[in-house]
């Protein structure tokens, strides 16, 4: 018998279901996990372990601010308190504990979260540890890939460089997050949350916001000529007391007329944008779509949880060598009209840029658009539309053209004037937009051209604000510089110089959010007083956790997956780090906060996207933004509330799903009286009424199919 323990029930039911198919035998459905053939397919929910926290260790409450630092040795686990959880943890533990089972296959996601799921289990759950241990891998969640993977899996052993480097991830962060959170909120007296990717982010924002603030335009002048359509200027600026020198030169250039002495035209192949990387495409979608990374993560998860898509949590915008018969078989499925061309070019595919994973591809599967969510259709559909165009037949032809005039005798210069025109549109005709040519003047060799330079008021522009795309970048490149090439930047990513990762990025911005750090509005990040408030605390207290400090550690969990180090040395750098911290701590009175210590944020508001919290009232719970947001936006949910004619009872838990749009369920009737159960949906834009804001919902009706059914419903808030 061989039991596979899948990360999550859907994945166990995907799993189940292609085996069932590819043998042609009936999958039988118990309470915690599936029977097909020879195999039995269960389930975690996520991580069912997790590190014990520090007043557990003592026996007692502790109190902020005490006994630190704090180093446990050895670090403990505990099953998550839920009882479905031990359920199942027990289930589990009774499938690969039986005498029956010859072989244990590990199915988590592929990566290093997904490896740490599963080896914790057997860790504190399997007695018999000379039993046969396998990883089943998968690229994507198609049925053919399944099978393939399933008849191909290797020794799990093969992936102990991605578990020591997930555990040591977990040894780290709870060492910062326990120690300087509670050191840092003691002093603060009030709740910080300190952790070692949620601080650089913030502290970046905040950088970038006090820059803009403080910044104080600076005029200049340039030097340019506007004649019948030939714009031309001069490279250098000029102060605004320098009025005599601009005079001169302007009187200079205009004593004879220009002359083109050089015109150069070529036709150039414009090259595709290159797939996306996971990164990538959040920041495409956050700019398009205004969809928040956390959003269009969980969309292309769902979206390769039902096998459209490949693996989500990439690094890269490359291909490896081995996936071009993959390419090819896709390329058969997809390409209908005959409009694409497979390209064995360094600029699709290349080892040297992947660590892991492979950049993000559709699958096999054709996409069944009706059964797609709106959003679940912009995302796919970028992802697609993104393949399609990086293997486009028709060539993408620009013809661009340069000319030289030249200008003045006193001061000489030689000015370029720059056009382009689209010849063929290739590629671009995937994109459904119209090309956008520059056109120049008809130019010709010794023609003059009458000139008129004169002097322009100018000003320097402040920076900008951060937006999805552009934080996004900065995280996977924090120190690029202008002269990094492509192949610079991939080497340090792959060295681990980088804010977090793909995996962990877009939680962690939400954390920022939902803590009352930073705001996303219209696809611009924007800091909030907390933020200010922490950023500046620390700077007070000498904690350094700067982007510079955070990638030093991230460097080091690279190290342990290149088995460079041991987990025991990062864990002991994480420490040097700390104990270096508490030696140097400011001793000095700090501010208090004016933050109350609000409850764990649940997620954040579908109209504003600030944090929504549990508060207690005469009549029950009520969901809402803390006394200031709550002043600027009017979303509200109540404990007991009528949907589609029933009460509903909500609590935490399934407001932190609601937000999620993880869609809690919810039991109704249809109009035939026919009871049936439904996912619970919030929609992004409040339903008016009398001048009033109330929340909109919508139910997906659950089956095997998952989406058949939408409707709409409103909550009136009295």
């Amino acid at each position: 018998m061989k039991v596979i323990i899948a990360e999550k029930p859907s994945l166990g039911r995907t799993i189940a279901t292609a085996i069932s198919k590819s043998q042609n035998i009936n999958a039988l459905n118990n309470k915690g996990y599936i029977t097909v053939g020879d195999y039995i397919v269960t389930y975690a929910y996520g991580h069912l372990l997790t590190l014990q926290d520090m007043d557990i260790y003592f026996g007692k409450k502790i109190k902020w601010g005490e006994n630190l630092p704090f180093y446990p040795n050895p670090f403990k686990f505990q099953l998550k308190k839920d009882k479905g959880v031990k359920e199942q943890f027990n289930v589990i533990c009774a499938l690969i504990n039986d005498n029956k089972t010859d072989e244990i296959i590990c199915a988590g996601d592929a990566d290093r979260e997904g490896e740490v799921i599963v080896r914790l289990i057997l860790r504190f759950g399997l007695k018999d540890r000379s039993k046969h241990i396998t990883r089943l891998w998968l690229p994507d969640q198609t049925d053919k890939t399944i099978v393939t993977q399933l008849n191909q899996r290797k020794a799990d052993s093969e992936y102990n460089n991605l578990y020591n480097e997930g555990v040591a991830r977990m040894y780290v962060d709870w060492l910062i997050g326990i120690n300087l959170t509670r050191d840092v909120s003691s002093k603060a007296n009030s709740l910080l949350n300190i952790g070692r990717v949620i601080c650089p982010i913030v502290i970046e924002i905040y950088n970038r916001q006090v820059a803009i603030e403080h910044f104080i335009p600076e005029k200049y002048y340039a030097v340019e000529s506007n004649v019948n359509g030939l714009k031309l200027s001069l490279k250098d600026k000029f102060g605004l007391n320098e009025n005599d020198k601009i005079n001169l030169i302007c009187n200079d250039l205009n004593s004879n007329k220009g002359i083109v002495t050089d015109i150069q035209t070529r036709d150039v192949e414009k090259q595709s944008p290159k797939l996306f990387s996971l990164s990538k495409l959040q920041g495409f979608c956050g700019k398009k779509f205004k969809l928040k990374p956390a959003e269009t993560l969980a969309i292309v998860q769902s979206l390769y949880e039902k096998g459209y898509v490949t693996y989500p949590r990439t690094n890269t915008e490359y291909l490896s060598e081995n996936e071009k018969q993959t390419v090819l078989h896709l390329l058969e499925v997809h390409d209908k009209n005959n409009v694409l061309l497979f390209k064995d070019s360094k600029r699709i595919f290349d080892d040297s840029k992947i660590e892991s994973h492979s950049a993000l591809m559709p699958t096999d599967k054709i996409a069944n658009y009706d059964s797609f969510s709106s959003n679940e259709k912009k995302v796919y559909q970028a992802i697609f539309v993104r393949f399609n165009s990086v293997f486009w037949k028709e060539p993408c032809i620009v013809t661009e053209t340069e000319a030289t005039i030249h200008v003045g005798r006193q001061f000489p210069n030689d000015l370029k004037i720059k056009g382009q025109a689209v010849k063929s549109k290739g590629w671009m005709r995937v994109y459904g937009e119209d090309s956008v040519d520059k056109v120049i003047p008809l130019l010709s060799i010794n023609q003059s051209l009458d000139v008129d330079f004169k002097p322009a008021e100018k000003k320097t522009q402040p920076p900008k604000p951060y937006t999805v795309e552009s934080l996004g970048n900065w995280m996977v490149h924090p120190f690029k510089k202008v002269t990094d090439t492509e192949d610079d930047e991939y080497k340090a990513l792959l060295s681990g110089c980088e804010i977090g990762t793909e995996a962990t990025r877009s939680g962690i911005i939400d954390r920022a959010i939902q803590t009352g750090y930073i705001s996303l509005n219209d696809n611009v990040y924007s800091i909030e007083d907390k933020g200010r408030y922490m950023v500046e605390f620390l700077n007070k207290t000498n904690l350094d956790l700067s982007p510079q400090r955070t990638v030093e550690l991230q460097k080091d969990l690279k190290k342990v997956y290149n088995s460079a180090i041991t987990v025991d040395e990062c864990i002991q750098n994480a420490i040097t780090f700390l104990n270096q911290y508490f030696e140097n701590a400011s001793n000095n009175e700090m501010p208090k906060s004016q933050f109350k210590n609000e409850p764990e944020s649940l997620g954040c508001c579908p109209w504003c996207n600030k944090p929504v919290y549990a508060f207690k009232s005469a009549k029950g719970l009520f969901f809402t933004h803390s006394k200031e947001d709550r002043e600027k936006c009017s979303f509200a949910l109540y404990e007991k509330q009528k949907i589609f004619g029933a009460e509903y009872h909500f609590t935490n838990k399934k407001v932190e799903a609601l937000l999620a749009h993880k869609l809690p369920k919810i039991d109704l009737v249809n109009k035939s009286g026919v009871p049936y159960t439904a996912g619970l949906d919030v929609l992004p834009e409040p339903h008016e009424f009398n001048g009033r804001k109330y929340p909109a919902f919508k139910t997906h009706l659950l089956n095997k199919t998952h989406l058949i059914k939408q409707d709409i419903d409103i909550i009136n808030v009295k």
